[in-house]
């Protein structure tokens, strides 16, 4: 199983910077997910390491060699790219066998490969007779079947429906460590990345934001934009005016003074983000005075699992995700009250770009 190090690498067409000083280590056997919007440099950051594009600087080392001026067929790595990249006129057997026969394995990897995705009995059929299942299972037969030890992987499932997402990605994953694979999974679904992941990584603009589990990236994201990507989020902007016992004291136009419990910082205009599912609400007044605000119901919207409320608390609306199973029985123009818990709040400085640029997706 091969570790891979990706070190300073930046590459750019012209005046569009695709990658700037990106640097990360996966480790061996690791699962990898590589998340971030359209135009993040995903795809540039996977065809740089297999070799189908030179980076401006920067080197890509797999397992211990520096392979940044090796062409593609020598670096042992199997690459699948978004849209699988199927051959029409061939058979399913000659898709999968085309990279093992440029390497001249034997036709018993071919085999391996099809059984392994469950389609060894559609070796004679072509892809257009294929469902986008079958043909997602198809491109990756192909990969395993060249033997690599790296697999990478562009949008492998954004081609499918979501319960056939679902059910490939836990199949994927599996298959992936029954064969000893590195992997390295590119994908804007931040569902299908935290769901799959050892260790994530995001990308904005070509700038890494964050690497780690998908648990330490979601509870705490490095930038306001980390937040706002992988998830709903609430904006409250103030000025942090204290921190007594851990305990920020924050003044907001609107709401008043909030509490938010932070780590001493050097900053003191500041947002604080909740996310919906982290702010209570209840139709009378909850069993404490920190940051408890009566609003409105502007919105109620059922979305099966979750009900999600969209309150107006003094001018600030506010999403709010509760269980549908206690889900309060209020409608549109009822009054009730959301709390703030301050163990949850996350705290940041105010960006100089503003917030709306700062949280930009492009």
């Amino acid at each position: 199983m091969p570790e891979l190090v990706v070190d300073s690498v930046s590459k750019s067409y012209g005046s569009i910077r695709a990658l700037r000083n990106v640097s990360f280590r996966v480790g061996d056997g690791e699962y990898f997910c590589i998340l971030g919007p359209t135009g993040a440099g995903k795809t540039t950051l996977l065809k740089v390491i297999s070799g189908l594009i030179r980076p401006d600087k920067g080197r890509v080392i797999i397992d211990g060699v520096d392979v940044t001026d090796f062409p593609p067929e020598v670096r042992n790595v199997s690459y699948m790219p978004q849209g699988y990249a199927l051959f029409p006129h061939m058979t399913v057997w000659d898709n999968v066998a085309y990279g093992a026969g440029m390497k001249g394995l034997p036709e018993e990897k071919v085999a391996d490969a099809l059984k392994l995705v469950g389609l060894y009995h559609r070796r004679d059929s072509y892809p257009h007779e294929l469902s986008g299942g079958q043909q997602q299972r198809i491109a990756l037969a192909r990969a395993l079947a060249a033997g690599s030890k790296l697999l990478l992987l562009d949008e492998p499932l954004s081609a499918l429906d979501i319960l056939l997402n679902i059910e490939l990605r836990y199949e994927l994953k599996n298959l992936c460590r029954e064969l000893d694979l590195t992997v390295l999974h590119v994908t804007h679904n931040v569902e299908e990345a935290m769901s799959i992941a050892d260790r994530m990584m995001v990308l904005r603009k070509g700038v890494v934001q964050q690497i780690g589990s998908p648990r330490e990236v979601y509870m705490n994201p490095a930038n306001l934009f980390v937040a706002n990507f992988l998830s709903e989020v609430n904006f409250i902007e103030g000025i942090l005016r204290g921190i007594r016992l851990g305990l920020g004291v924050i003044e907001t136009d609107k709401l008043g003074v909030i509490h938010v419990y932070t780590r001493p910082v050097r900053f003191w205009h500041v947002v604080v983000a909740y996310r919906p599912e982290d702010i209570v609400l209840s139709v009378d007044p909850p069993p404490t005075d920190l940051n408890v605000f009566r609003g409105r119901v502007v919105e109620r919207e059922f979305i099966g699992i979750v009900t999600r409320f969209l309150v107006d608390v003094n001018g600030v609306e506010m999403h709010v995700n509760v269980w549908t199973s206690v889900a309060p029985d209020v409608k549109v123009d009822d009054y009730v009250y959301v709390h703030l818990p301050p163990r949850y709040g996350l705290i940041y400085p105010y960006p100089r770009e503003g917030l709306m640029k700062a949280i930009a997706v492009e």
